[in-house]
C-alpha cells in the first residue's frame, strides 16, 4: 500500500507544483479539525450479538485550491484516528484524500481529472465515489461488513467537447483498486475506457451513443479476470422544449477468462435491454429521466433470465431561499463486480435526498436519506438487499471558527435468504473548528 500511496502523493505534488508555475493563480488554504464523541449500539453489525461502544474520533485537515483564468487544481486530505472506550482492538486510522483537476483547452474543449482515495476499518466509509458536480463515479460497497483494514483508490479521467448548443463528445477512462487485509476477500482492479457522444439533428429530435470496456483483473483465484463489453443507443423526441420521450437499446456481453473457477456465478452471458420512457430537461446540464424496460440474459451453458426493470437517472439540486436539496436517483442493470463480496449481475434502484436549512445564520439543520434495492439475478439463494441510511442533525455556529453538530443516524441491511441482515444506530455530537473564509493569496 505505502508504494501506491507514494506514487499517488508524488503524481499530486508534481501536478500541483506545475499547476502554480504555470498558472496566473489565486491560491487558498482552508484548515481544519474535528472532534467525534459516539455512541454506537452495533459497531460489528451484527445480527444478533451486537456489541457498543462509545468512539471518540479526532480529525484535522486541510484543503487547498489554486484558481486560474482557464485551469484549477483542489487538494483535500483529512485524515482521522478514532478511539474506542471498550473494544480497542479497534482503534485504527482513517485516511481520506481526493484531487480534482481541470483545465478548459478552450470554450468547447475541457479536460477533467479526478482521484478519490480511501483508506479504513469501518466498513461503512465505503461509500460512493462522488465527482464535483455529485454524480457518483463509482459504487459503494454495500457488502462490506468485517472491521478489517481496507484502501480503495479510484482515479478518473475525462475529455469532453461540445459543439453547436446542445451536442457533445467524450472520451473518459476509470481506473480503480480495491485492497483487502482480509483474506476472505479478494483484491482486484478495474481499467475502464469508454467514449459517447450526444447529438441532436433538430430542436426536435436527437441521438445518444455511449460504448465502454473493463478488463477486471483478480490477485486470487477465487474469481476469474474478465473482459466486458456494453454499449446503448437511445432516441430523444420532444414534445415541448423541455419535455420530450426516447426510446433506448442497451448490450452487454461478458466474457470470462476462465469461467470454470466459479461456472454457477461467473458464466459467459449476453444480456439485451430495450428500454422506453420520458425525460425532463431542467438545463442545457440538467435532464432528467424514467422508463421501463425488459432484459434478456443469455448465459452459455446456463438457464437464461430475463424480466422488467426500472430505468431513471436523476441528479439536481434544488435551492429554495434559505433551504437546499439534493435529488439524486437511478436505476436499471448493472454488475457489483470489484466489492468486497461481488455477486454478479444484478437489478437495482437507489434514491437519494439530501437536504439543508438554515433557519438563522448560525442556526442550522440538515438531513439525508438513502434506499438501495439489489436483486442479484445470478445468485443462487435468490439474493435481494434492501439498504436504508437516515440521518438527521442540528448544528450551531458557536464563533467564526468553531461550529458544533448533534446528529443521529440509521443504518439497516435486510437482505433475503441470507444472515447479513443489521440494524445500526449512532448518535454523535462533533466539534468542528475552521475559519468562515480560507486563506487566500
Amino acid at each position: 500500500m505505502k508504494r501506491h500511496c507514494g506514487v499517488g502523493a508524488a503524481t499530486l505534488v508534481g501536478v500541483f507544483l506545475f499547476a502554480v508555475s504555470a498558472l496566473a493563480a489565486q491560491v487558498s488554504f482552508t484548515p481544519r479539525v474535528s472532534v467525534t464523541e459516539e455512541y454506537n449500539d452495533n459497531v460489528d453489525l451484527d445480527r444478533k450479538g451486537k456489541k457498543d461502544d462509545f468512539i471518540t474520533t479526532v480529525s484535522p485537515g486541510a484543503t487547498l485550491e489554486v484558481l486560474g483564468p482557464l485551469s484549477g487544481i483542489r487538494l483535500s486530505y483529512d485524515p482521522s484516528y478514532s478511539f474506542y472506550a471498550d473494544n480497542d482492538e479497534f482503534d485504527s486510522w482513517r485516511h481520506n484524500a481526493s484531487g480534482f483537476i481541470w483545465h478548459n483547452f478552450s470554450r468547447e474543449t475541457r479536460i477533467d481529472l479526478a482521484d478519490s482515495f480511501l483508506y479504513s476499518k469501518d466498513p461503512l466509509d465505503a461509500r460512493d465515489v462522488e465527482d464535483e458536480r455529485g454524480n457518483i463515479i463509482a459504487r459503494g460497497d454495500d457488502r462490506l461488513r468485517r472491521r478489517s483494514t481496507f484502501y480503495r483508490n479510484v482515479a478518473l479521467g475525462r475529455l469532453s467537447h461540445t459543439f453547436g448548443r446542445e451536442n457533445s463528445a467524450f472520451l473518459q477512462m476509470r481506473h480503480g483498486l480495491y485492497k483487502y487485509d482480509d483474506e476472505t476477500r479478494e483484491d482486484s482492479q478495474e481499467f475502464t475506457p469508454s467514449a459517447g457522444f450526444s447529438y441532436w439533428f433538430s430542436a426536435w429530435t436527437g441521438i445518444e451513443a455511449e460504448a465502454a470496456y473493463t478488463r477486471g483483473l483478480y490477485d486470487e483465484d477465487l474469481t476469474s479476470d474478465f473482459n466486458n463489453y456494453s454499449g446503448r443507443l437511445r432516441l430523444n423526441q420532444r414534445v415541448s422544449q423541455r419535455f420530450g420521450l426516447y426510446g433506448q437499446y442497451y448490450q452487454i456481453y461478458r466474457d470470462y477468462d476462465d469461467s470454470r473457477i466459479r461456472p454457477e456465478v461467473d458464466p459467459d452471458y449476453m444480456v439485451y435491454a430495450p428500454s422506453a420512457g420520458l425525460f425532463y430537461q431542467f438545463d442545457p446540464q440538467t435532464t432528467a429521466s424514467f422508463g421501463l424496460g425488459w432484459f434478456y440474459q443469455q448465459i452459455q451453458n446456463g438457464e437464461d433470465e430475463q424480466g422488467p426493470y426500472l430505468a431513471a437517472d436523476v441528479n439536481r439540486l434544488w435551492s429554495y431561499g434559505r433551504s437546499t436539496l439534493r435529488t439524486r436517483a437511478s436505476s436499471g442493470i448493472d454488475s457489483t463486480d470489484f466489492s468486497s463480496d461481488a455477486r454478479g449481475f444484478e437489478r437495482y434502484g437507489q434514491i437519494e435526498l439530501i437536504g439543508r436549512h438554515d433557519f438563522t445564520r448560525e442556526f442550522f439543520g440538515d438531513a439525508s436519506l438513502r434506499y438501495r434495492y439489489s436483486d442479484y439475478i445470478n445468485s443462487d439463494d435468490d439474493v435481494v438487499d434492501h439498504r436504508y441510511t437516515a440521518e438527521a442533525g442540528l448544528g450551531y455556529r458557536v464563533t467564526r471558527w468553531m461550529t458544533l453538530r448533534l446528529a443521529y443516524q440509521f443504518n439497516k441491511l435486510d437482505s433475503e435468504n441470507t444472515t447479513d441482515d443489521y440494524e445500526q444506530h449512532r448518535v454523535y455530537a462533533t466539534v468542528t473548528l475552521q475559519p468562515e473564509q480560507p486563506w487566500r493569496w
